[in-house]
């Protein structure tokens, strides 16, 4: 049995279609059609239809009536114009309810798609906030000296537990930028753990080998590795910095 509200909106939909059909509609396309026979049909034609339908009137009514007799040059296109100008109304009124019907539409998906990416960018920031020892040191560390391993605690959560569909933004810019400093951040977290070295058990790390360590006579591999991960580091602040902001303003 159907429901009452689904009743109603079984004959909404229907009703609609019947008022207001697409242009394409074969009832739409007949009274466009009338109103183009009427203007293109000569008048002595138009005559002759007319004056027969009077007289079928007449034998049906009872009733008699007669019309005004048409000079065969006169030219009525009062008729044929009003229909073509009533059909073109009609659906011009049809596409524009379709309209507003999709714009509310698009209106409620995009107002879920917002909120659904609100609530994944709030959890980012708790999960990866800007004022962390992560971003601080990203922001400041030279890879040259010393470092304590526990401040990187917030980007090894993000690395770890940010790599799943659950954490994927709707918005597609979002997302690509959340990607891209998540692959900035796991390339970065990767070459640390394998070029740095525990001192005395942890938790300070070193990224100079124990035999040059102190002194400042490096092979030039260490230079290298140092400069690789100073650059990183940079790369994946300034990337932070550009998701939060660009997150801020797309989803506020």
């Amino acid at each position: 049995m159907l429901k009452k509200s689904e009743l109603k909106d079984l004959v909404l939909e229907y009703g609609k279609k019947f008022l207001f059909p697409d242009f394409t509609n074969k009832l739409t396309w007949f009274v466009a059609g009338v109103g183009g026979a009427i203007i293109l049909t000569p008048t002595p034609l138009k005559l002759i239809i007319y004056n027969w339908l009077v007289d079928s009137a007449n034998l049906n009514s009872g009733t008699r009536f007669t019309l005004a007799e048409l000079a065969p040059d006169a030219a009525d296109y009062s008729v044929g114009v009003v229909l073509i100008i009533g059909a073109l109304l009609h659906n011009i009124a049809n596409r524009y309810l379709v309209y507003k019907e999709k714009k509310a539409s698009s209106h409620d998906v995009s107002g879920q798609t917002n909120q659904i990416d609100k609530e994944l960018f709030k959890k980012f920031l708790e999960d990866f906030p800007s004022n962390s020892d992560s971003i601080d040191m990203l922001r400041q560390q030279d890879f040259s000296n010393s470092f304590n391993i526990f401040r990187l605690a917030n980007l090894e959560k993000f690395v770890e537990e940010w790599d799943t569909v659950e954490r994927e933004f709707l918005n597609t810019d979002l997302e690509r930028m959340r990607r891209e400093l998540w692959e900035a951040c796991y390339t970065f977290n990767y070459k640390l753990s394998m070029g740095a070295y525990d001192l005395n058990g942890g938790p300070i790390f070193s990224c100079i080998p124990d035999a040059y360590r102190g002194t400042d006579n490096w092979p030039a591999h260490v230079d290298e590795k140092i400069d690789e991960l100073n650059g990183l580091s940079t790369t994946c602040f300034k990337l932070y910095e550009e998701f939060v902001r660009f997150g801020r303003k797309s989803i506020a």
